[in-house]
């Protein structure tokens, strides 16, 4: 009697702390103007002098009538081709002046049902806060659309559809059309249709601006180091005056199927036999209740559960490649559960059948106490180091929060209660609420199915009515997963010899201190306040792949990757993941062509894991002869079935104008694979790498004094093995480029061709330092005015890359490269055009002065961007010692040497790279049929 009268009070009281309202982040503002126009201001100093600016509005291609399709997108170019107060491209003019970078400091993007324009700038100075400003309030109500650029801006839009041709866009579409189930969304694909975007007058664009760029649907988000009354006030006098229709877009809706459905394509350009699996749901959006938290905390820890069990069942050899589950958004008005299955030729139906039955594994018996307590461990880890390092979300969290407050309803909370909320909710999660919850999701009679492979497996590709066959599984054959799991207590039997430190030596440039330690470590210990109870833990010593005797090679390249999997000491894999399990340690032992090294890091609460999981996968390696087995056949089996693109073709002709074939530069087969990679040998490359200490150069980064961690590092890092190990370059690369060749290929397999200009040198490098900031600078400029002329003046490409790059070690070499996509009977034009450009430039026809001064400026702003982190020091005192530079100007000076860069240095190094040096000119045309 009892139980029934307090059973009810338990539920009620239950519903209604769940109904409770999710706390809105008491620092964030947001306010609504009187034309409807949202805006939310967030200020922190996690980076200072910088903030994010958002212009959101809920409009895109859906709003388009039929003479408008691809217009919105249109419109999204046109906004940075003239406003009412920045007439032409000025608007990119002025930011690039004030330090921002085009496609990384500004951007834009459409989708079907918003548009979003992206500002992240220096905020220290209020001139340069109003003014940008006054660019968001421009985009929102004051475009111009100037006839003129917009006949420009056809051949640049025209571009971009031309460069998403490709030969797998049978298959893409087949998959983008299955999402979006015969609804408005598949009539209005983003980048619209070429006839209108070839037709179109000034009036169907301009219809579209003055109707959907309304206030009453844009919302304003800016987080960053702002003072926020001053930039409310701002908001109010830009944006308040602008007027509204009360303009309501029509939200369209995607049905969910009603039944299944199973589908077979295939085109020419996929690669790989992938059968993907799609149940449309109902999204996962305005998150404002506990309630509503619960449900979405469910779908994550589904999500990590589901990569949980598949990452176990890869041990287990099964017959398809690789598998996932997945469920959530994938527009504002539909969610879906997604399967996916990458198969092996040679088994397809067998991977197929397999994948089913684990499907129907986890949707039927849910997952294992041991996954489940592991997964939780995991999350309340991750939210707790978050939540515990800073007090203030970051900048760039805070605005995706604040576009998802916007487009999806969800609430902005504090990382302290998201983390108090999971807490809570987790120990309501448990075996039988998740099984449930798999219930209530799962509906396979409603899913729809596709199979995409290569025209080349067409025949040996099962039918719909087969795949329909293997997807009815006798669910009485389908037992419950189990996994044996023994893990160990400890990470180390027995407590190392401990070592010493030899010498100190104080390195005042860069505020940090070496230490030599017994064993032959160099330790460069550095103190900072940028990351709070966090230690940063990584080093190297060179040698690399490029140490290693030629027979060795191969068993080189796989030897980190194989003992990674086959676990270390008396842990399996499986096992050291259990263990680690809400835990913040990590390590990861790493090598790669020139030298060998690890990265590790955790908080201050698992320092003494951190140092003994490093010295666990530093001395204990094994390799477990059934995974080596696995990973051999797959790689072989992998090998044999490789279809190149002719792309990767294309590529592969350029690469033997550039280098002499040999056992570095041949790619492998599977038949060397097959012959030279050893199960014993893995190992002796690993402790080839890692054997000993002796060489290494170790950066440890925290804020707190050396002495917090004088213990661990005698303990552990002093007590790694020494000894002596040949680690000097065996292999040295040559340059075999020497005079102008010329690649052409009419084996594209889309309608655009592809062009490539590649330069190569081999003198001697004075200063590295010197040449990569020359370098770095050589190539912004080129970019800048490449695309000016290509792009802006010629309308005859959407972008173009340009790299330069040098490196003097295990040989001086230096590589520069210019690339575009345009349409074939205009390559040979923009080559010479291209050409003629940098001639103008080296003859001083052409200034570089105006472009030189704002990458300058950009290149100061993101260096002291760059000092605020931590992982900035660490990669600099790698790099330091790794190049040998002698002194600290590299680092100490770096701005000094930016300022003091001139026209003169930068014309003589474009000279140098891309007039007086051998080139490759590639150009890769379409096959006549694809034309």
């Amino acid at each position: 009697m009892l139980k029934k009268l307090l059973l009810p009070i338990l539920i009620c009281f239950f519903l209604t702390g769940k109904a409770q309202q999710l706390k809105q982040n008491p620092d964030l503002l947001v306010d609504t103007l009187a034309n409807g126009l949202t805006y939310y201001l967030y200020k922190t100093d996690q980076v200072k002098n910088k903030a994010i600016f958002r212009l959101f509005i809920k409009v895109g291609s859906l709003q388009e009538n039929d003479r408008q399709r691809g217009l919105a997108h249109f419109m999204e170019h046109m906004a940075f081709n003239g406003t009412t107060n920045f007439p032409g491209n000025s608007i990119v003019d002025f930011l690039e002046r004030k330090g921002a970078k085009f496609g990384h400091d500004l951007n834009a993007h459409t989708s079907y049902a918003e548009t979003v324009y992206k500002l992240q700038l220096p905020s220290d100075n209020r001139s340069l806060v109003d003014s940008t400003l006054t660019i968001l309030a421009d985009w929102s109500n004051g475009i111009v659309l100037d006839s003129v650029e917009i006949e420009k801006e056809r051949g640049v839009v025209l571009s971009e559809w031309l460069s998403k041709q490709n030969a797998t866009q049978k298959t893409q579409n087949a998959f983008l059309n299955l999402l979006l189930n015969n609804s408005r969304y598949t009539a209005r694909k983003v980048i619209g249709d070429t006839a209108t975007l070839r037709n179109f007058k000034r009036k169907d664009i301009l219809d579209f601006y003055e109707k959907w760029y309304d206030p009453n649907i844009m919302g304003i988000a800016i987080a960053g180091d702002i003072e926020i009354d001053d930039v409310k006030t701002l908001i109010e006098d830009k944006f308040a005056k602008i007027p509204t229709n009360h303009t309501k877009p029509q939200t369209y809706s995607i049905d969910s199927f009603e039944n299944a459905n199973f589908e077979v394509v295939t085109d020419k350009g996929t690669k790989n036999t992938e059968l993907i699996g799609v149940q449309l749901i109902e999204p996962y959006r305005d998150i404002q209740t506990e309630n509503d938290f619960y449900k979405y905390l469910n779908k994550n820890v589904l999500n990590d559960l589901f990569k949980e069990r598949f990452a176990n069942l890869s041990f287990s050899n099964p017959s398809y490649t690789d598998a996932s589950i997945s469920i959530g958004n994938y527009f504002p008005v539909k969610g879906a559960l997604m399967t996916s299955v990458e198969l092996k030729e040679s088994a397809i139906e067998e991977g197929i059948q397999a994948y089913f039955y684990h499907v129907e594994q986890i949707f039927n018996y849910g997952f294992t106490q041991l996954e489940i307590e592991k997964v939780k461990k995991q999350l309340l880890k991750q939210l707790e180091v978050t939540s515990q390092k800073t007090k203030e979300t970051s900048p760039g969290v805070m605005i995706k929060e604040m576009y998802q407050n916007f487009f999806y309803g969800n609430a902005i909370i504090t990382k302290e209660e998201e983390f108090r909320l999971t807490k809570k909710y987790l120990q309501q999660i448990d075996s039988l609420t998740l099984k449930n919850e798999l219930a209530n999701i799962y509906k396979p009679k409603t899913a729809h199915y596709l199979l995409t492979a290569n025209n080349s497996l067409r025949d040996k590709l099962p039918t719909a009515t087969t795949l329909e066959n293997l997807r009815k599984i006798n669910l009485e054959e389908v037992k419950p997963f189990f996994r044996d799991l023994y893990v160990p207590e400890t990470l180390l039997t027995t407590q190392p010899k401990a070592g010493y430190i030899v010498s100190e030596k104080p390195l005042a440039e860069i505020d940090a201190t070496e230490y030599m330690l017994s064993n032959g470590v160099r330790l460069v210990y550095k103190q900072t306040d940028l990351d709070k109870d966090k230690i940063i833990l990584s080093g190297f010593r060179k040698g690399g792949y490029y140490s290693l005797k030629k027979k060795d090679y191969i068993n080189g390249i796989y030897s980190t990757p194989i003992i990674s999997l086959s676990g270390y000491g008396a842990f399996t894999r499986e096992a050291l993941s259990q263990y680690l399990a809400g835990n913040s340690a990590k390590a990861t032992m790493l090598a790669d062509k020139t030298r060998t090294g690890f990265y590790a890091s955790s908080n201050l609460n698992d320092k003494q894991t951190l140092f003994e999981l490093l010295y666990l996968k530093w001395t204990s390696p094994k390799v477990d002869s059934a995974l080596f087995s696995q990973v051999k056949n797959r790689t072989i089996e992998s090998k044999k079935n490789e279809k190149l693109s002719p792309s990767q073709l294309f590529s592969k002709e350029i690469k033997k104008h550039l280098r002499k074939e040999d056992y570095v530069t041949k790619p492998l087969s599977a038949k060397a694979i097959a012959k030279k990679l050893q199960v014993d040998e893995v190992i002796t490359a690993y402790n080839h790498f890692f054997g000993n200490a002796n060489g290494y150069t170790i950066v440890l980064i925290s804020d707190k004094p050396f002495n917090y961690f004088k213990n661990e590092i005698e303990e552990y890092i002093a007590a790694l093995p020494s000894g002596k190990t040949k680690v000097d370059y065996r292999y040295t690369f040559k340059n075999k480029l020497k005079k102008d060749q010329t690649v052409i290929k009419n084996t594209g397999n889309s309608p655009k061709a592809s062009v490539s200009l590649v330069y190569q040198q081999s003198e001697k490098i004075n200063s590295l330092s010197n040449r990569d900031l020359e370098d770095v600078v050589v190539k912004d400029i080129l970019r800048s005015l490449l695309l000016k002329k290509l792009r802006e003046d010629m309308g005859a490409v959407y972008s173009v890359s340009v790299s330069a790059s040098s490196a003097t070690q295990p040989s001086v070499l230096s590589r520069q490269s210019i690339s575009f996509l345009c349409e074939p009977q205009r390559a040979e034009e923009l080559i010479k055009t291209t050409d003629e450009l940098i001639q103008q430039i080296v003859n001083k026809e052409i200034s570089i002065q105006e472009d030189l001064s704002k990458v300058k400026t950009n290149l100061l702003k993101m260096d002291n961007l760059l000092r605020q982190k931590n992982t900035y020091w660490t990669k600099v005192i790698r790099e330091h010692y790794f190049n040998n530079y002698k002194d600290w100007s590299a680092v100490k000076n770096y701005q000094d040497k930016v300022k003091a860069l001139d026209e003169t240095t930068i014309i003589n190094r474009i000279k140098a790279s891309f007039i007086d040096a051998p080139r490759v000119k590639a150009v890769l045309y379409p096959e006549k049929t694809n034309l």
